[in-house]
């Protein structure tokens, strides 16, 4: 069956980047058999090299990775993935101790992936002109629906920690995010977690976050001094439950909780007593909270990081000893690094042997290359050539051969073949499709292959019409005029409460706060009218500077005696092609009254928290914040007791 392919080949794509040492073998056969069940997962150290950042993976491991298919009943029953104790620990990449073979290894890997993704891109831009949209998008919307109606999803104990005792040895940092639980549950109309009724016209979706929390530290402890299995207890340990919050974090966010409830209705085309897609997500309170140490902690990490990127290249040459004492090994190092990143390559790049030792590396691996797409199989030798050449080039050159190599091909009439791809005998070859382009080889004939370039040409003619009839679709059904008043798509997010405050520190008092209460966005579709509308909604907000003496200043206040208790602070509605047709386009805002009260003292203090350390240069990134700011205190410093805003 197509399906149990497909699984197999994303899996394997997906957790083959990220994951060491992971058994293809034992995967299909488990997928083959309806159930998938991978345990104790380790993490691979260049997990991150497509971030493109200078950081690495110290210690990484998933619990589990449970995956139920029911093959035979894959239409009515539900599929349900769960992924449990997903804990990432990473450092700087000059943390971890140079290792010229490894990094030799992951930068092949991480090339290997790139050149994956170009070869992905350039198919889709081939294909676009050879796919129905129309069919394809009326098709995948209703594949869509029914696997989001079948599907149960489960994922709990996340905890992703960043440390770095590079940046400011003094001041050691560390900042990530954790979750308790994040699930995707059918339930009845009534939104109650059940079974789902295959009688029902509309199904139900229930959707939780549980203990969902930010922070960042400084003066931190790292977890990565005392081992791998020390580092993955800690982060353990701070997933916060129900009844617990961990001890030694500074929330950036404390823990919050979501629900949100999603109603689908299957037969949008013919029954438009529904939306196609109703989605109501409802938060609670959040409260974020931001002080001095952790602004400069920033700012420090900031600047850190491009320092940190333009080190990598001289990595291999620094020497693991301390400064103090070691002058003679640190100068060497200064002298190596730069003859040997610098000066060597830019003096060798210009002299004749080098153009011509590359012009030859260029043309033998085109040439290495054709003979491998127009083989069957092609020979272990020449793959191991092809490893080794792209070892030596770079990106760019490999690319531009690979296309030399393919226009020379079907100059010459010859077939190119890619594997598991369906060849026809009168077509010579050309770009496949990007979803087969990572499929492997097929070993021997007794193997399932994946065959095709879309989902619809993979299946055969039994299969096809089974799935049609699961999901409601019809090759030859016409799109319906739908009426200019229904609502296809439907997305609405309420807020209870909000609240921002900055301060000095955690025994300080804050500095300024800003809270805000009933907040509520909706966002409508009616494609009948190829129409939009976006409302949303603040009851209150309420700004309030530092205290002194027992009074706290309100900056910025919605509760004045002229303001009108039954309507909102603030409404904004936008539309397009309204219903009363009166207009093209509608914008309406209404406003209540504002109280604003110029604070000087807290003026000056935000403009002294702002202020970056003085061994920090982000021009760019603060120059702008820091001339409002010094704005403000030059006003402040005049005396002047109002402003305008």
């Amino acid at each position: 069956m197509v399906f149990e392919s497909l699984v197999v080949d994303v899996l394997n794509r997906f957790l083959g980047d990220y994951v060491v040492n992971l058994d293809s073998s034992q995967l299909k056969l488990g997928i083959w058999g309806g159930a998938v069940a991978l345990k104790n997962l380790e993490i691979k150290e260049n997990a991150l090299s497509q971030l493109d950042v200078p950081f690495k993976v110290k210690a990484g491991h998933i619990g589990q990775l449970n995956l139920q298919i029911p093959w035979q009943n894959l239409y009515t029953q539900p599929v349900e993935a769960v992924l449990d104790g997903v804990y990432l620990l990473i450092v700087p990449t000059a943390s971890i101790k140079y290792d010229a073979e490894k990094e030799a290894r992951q930068l092949l890997e991480a090339r290997q992936r790139e050149l994956q993704r170009i070869e992905e891109a350039k198919q889709k831009i081939a294909d676009q002109d050879k796919v129905k949209e129309e069919k394809q998008d009326t098709f995948v919307e209703k594949l869509v629906t029914q696997v989001i109606k079948n599907l149960q999803v489960k994922i709990s104990n996340i905890h992703i920690r960043y440390e770095d005792d590079i940046t400011n040895r003094n001041n050691p940092l560390s900042f990530g995010i954790s979750l308790q639980n994040l699930s995707l549950q059918t339930s009845d109309k009534n939104w109650n977690p059940c079974l789902h009724d295959e009688t029902a016209k509309l199904f139900y979706k229930l959707v939780r976050l549980d203990n969902l929390f930010a922070y960042w530290n400084v003066k931190s402890e790292m977890f990565y001094h005392g081992g791998c299995e020390e580092s993955l207890v800690n982060l353990k340990q701070g997933v916060a439950s129900h009844n617990v919050i961990p001890e030694g974090y500074d929330f950036v966010f404390r823990p919050i909780s979501a629900r949100a409830k999603l109603l689908m209705n299957p037969r949008s085309d013919v029954d438009f007593s529904s939306p196609k897609m109703d989605l109501d997500v409802n938060l609670q309170d959040i409260t974020v909270e931001f002080n001095k140490p952790q602004y400069f902690s920033v700012m420090e990490l900031l600047e850190s990081i491009d320092m940190m990127t333009r080190n990598l290249p001289y990595r291999k040459y620094r020497p693991d000893v301390p400064v103090h004492n070691n002058a003679k090994t640190w100068w060497k190092y200064v002298i190596d690094g730069i003859l040997e990143v610098n000066v060597q390559p830019k003096l060798q790049m210009w002299s004749w042997e080098h153009i011509r030792h590359h012009r030859k590396q260029v043309k033998n691996y085109k040439d290495m290359y054709k003979t491998k797409i127009t083989s069957k199989k092609p020979n272990e030798e020449i793959l191991k050539l092809l490893e080794e050449f792209e070892k030596a080039l770079d990106i760019f050159n490999i690319t531009l051969a690979r296309q030399q190599a393919e226009v020379e091909a079907t100059k010459a009439g010859l077939k190119i073949y890619r594997p598991g791809v369906k060849q026809d005998d009168d077509n010579s070859g050309g770009w496949f499709s990007w979803i087969w382009s990572w499929s492997s080889e097929k070993k021997d004939e007794q193997k399932q292959e994946v065959k095709g370039s879309s989902l619809e040409e993979l299946m055969t003619p039994e299969e096809k019409a089974k799935l049609y009839a699961a999901i409601g679709y019809s090759e030859t059904a016409v799109d319906p005029t739908l009426p200019k008043s229904y609502e296809a798509m439907k997305f609405s997010v309420k807020l209870l409460s909000m609240s921002i405050s900055i301060r000095e520190n955690k025994q300080t008092p804050k500095l300024v706060e800003f809270a805000l209460t009933g907040l509520s966005t909706v966002f409508t579709q009616r494609p009948g009218a190829q129409a939009i509308r976006f409302e949303t909604e603040i009851t209150s907000l309420e700004v309030t500077g530092m205290s002194r003496e027992k009074c706290t200043p309100c900056l910025l206040s919605s509760r004045t005696v002229y303001s009108d208790k039954s309507t909102s602070l603030l409404s904004i509605m936008f539309e397009t092609n309204p219903l009363d047709e009166k207009a093209d386009q509608r914008l309406r805002i209404e406003s209540q009254p504002l109280e604003i009260v110029y604070d000087a003292m807290t003026i000056n203090s935000l403009v002294a928290f702002f202020r970056p350390p003085k061994d920090v240069h982000l021009e760019q990134l603060t120059s702008a914040t820091l001339m409002k700011l010094e704005e403000f205190r030059e006003k402040t410093s005049t005396g002047k007791c109002c402003m305008l805003f």
